[in-house]
């Protein structure tokens, strides 16, 4: 676990590395890509896929830098099938070119942001044939003299990401850029990793050209207060309600749900969740041992002829949490529609700068999530979302919607 004893707060900090991680227009195309990816900010993606296509589909300016943007784009779900086949062809125009040519400005072969980008791209279509020529660049790109620490650990990551023979061990990666990509699962990652990121973030400066390392730093520091939640030091701030409401899918592994009693003189035990309300009571739960100032049912100054009321709301942080209840036959783009008319009068009051989205889903539309997920970020105000399906233990009778017990084998 990372202690701190003395400096400015986690909130600072943060504020500092976001400010240093914000995209420029003169950034490259696949830099910006890579910010997005990961720190998450998917809208900025499409309007890069536009452009990088385009790039490709010109002979005279194709580039590395334009496939690594449709790679993170791709691994950020974010592709549509208009810019498949750009990426497809753009992989194996790579895939036919000769590199570290004699008396050649180095591209790709210095280019650890684009390196990293394809290599996603290649992981997620699979084949170990289409990837020998990424294996091979990647692993002698990362010995190269004089190359930049951030590039060098792009390239090894680049390596274990399409399983390249003879790639150097994660832990010559920076370690920031372990903790932000651990999700990828390209090494262990162990206590001194963690006490080395947050050292790098408190050692980092701005300046011209850091936005990569400083979206890095950010993504690395989520990752170190995620760890360390609740036992921090500094101001809450709206992530920390999202970080909390994200967990709740965990607490249903011991949730009440009884086949049969567990003593001889109790009742069969079965804590339903039937509607809305349910839903508060459940979040009510979760979130008022954390903020004391926890509210429910407020109601906020009158719009015109409308009095908002609020599901839950946190005034220490600004925040108010907003509940939805999806039964079968409710449509998810209902629910964006509800929420963004919430959003819009929830505005009009000065004291709420964040809304955080929790929806129930009782029908149990896993593969709608994401798009769901990526609309409800779209929209004003929203820090985050949080989409929760029915456990599968908690079982309904078909014919008659009640709780029913569920048979052991």
């Amino acid at each position: 676990m990372v202690f701190v004893t003395s400096g400015p707060t986690i909130p600072q900090i943060r504020a500092g590395l976001l400010a240093a991680a914000a995209p420029t227009q003169a950034m490259a195309i696949h830099a910006q890509a890579f910010r997005a990816w990961l720190l998450e900010d998917t809208p900025r993606l499409d309007p890069l896929a536009v452009i990088a296509a385009a790039g490709l589909a010109t002979g005279g300016v194709r580039s590395a830098g334009a496939v690594a943007t449709l790679g993170y784009i791709d691994a950020a779900g974010r592709l549509s099938a208009d810019f498949t086949a750009a990426l497809t062809e753009g992989l194996a125009w790579l895939g036919d070119r000769t590199w570290f040519r004699p008396h050649q400005a180095r591209t790709l072969e210095a280019d650890g942001l684009a390196a990293f980008g394809i290599a996603l791209a290649l992981r997620r279509q699979g084949g170990s044939a289409r990837m020998g020529w990424l294996q091979e660049l990647v692993v002698r790109s990362a010995r190269s003299p004089d190359l930049p620490g951030l590039d060098r650990s792009l390239f090894i990551a680049a390596a274990h990401l399409v399983e390249a023979p003879e790639r150097q061990d994660a832990i010559a990666m920076l370690p920031e850029i372990r903790l932000a990509v651990t999700q990828l699962g390209l090494g262990a990652v162990d206590d001194a990793c963690y006490t080395a990121s947050w050292q790098r973030i408190l050692q980092f400066t701005g300046g011209p050209e850091v936005v990569p390392e400083a979206a890095l730093l950010l993504r690395a520091l989520d990752v170190v207060t995620e760890r360390n939640l609740p036992a921090r030091l500094g101001r809450l701030d709206p992530r920390d309600v999202l970080h909390v409401l994200q967990g709740v899918q965990r607490s249903f592994l011991r949730w009440t749900w009884e086949d049969a009693p567990r003593t001889r003189k109790s009742a069969l035990a079965r804590w339903e969740i039937e509607n809305e309300y349910h839903v508060q009571n459940l979040l009510w739960a979760v979130l008022a041992p954390l903020f004391s100032d926890l509210n429910e049912e407020e109601t906020l100054p009158p719009v015109g002829q409308k009095n908002p009321r609020v599901d839950l709301s946190i005034p220490s942080v600004s925040t108010i949490v907003e509940v939805k209840f999806v039964r079968a036959g409710t449509r998810f783009q209902d629910v964006i529609e509800e929420i963004a008319a919430d959003a819009s009068l929830y505005a009009t009051d000065p004291r709420w700068k964040a809304l955080i989205p929790f929806v129930w889903d009782d029908s149990r539309r896993t593969e709608e999530h994401p798009k769901l997920l990526a609309g409800l970020q779209q929209l004003p105000m929203v820090a985050g979302s949080v989409v929760v399906s029915r456990p599968g233990r908690m079982e309904r009778s078909p014919e008659t919607g009640s709780a029913e017990p569920v048979q052991a084998a």
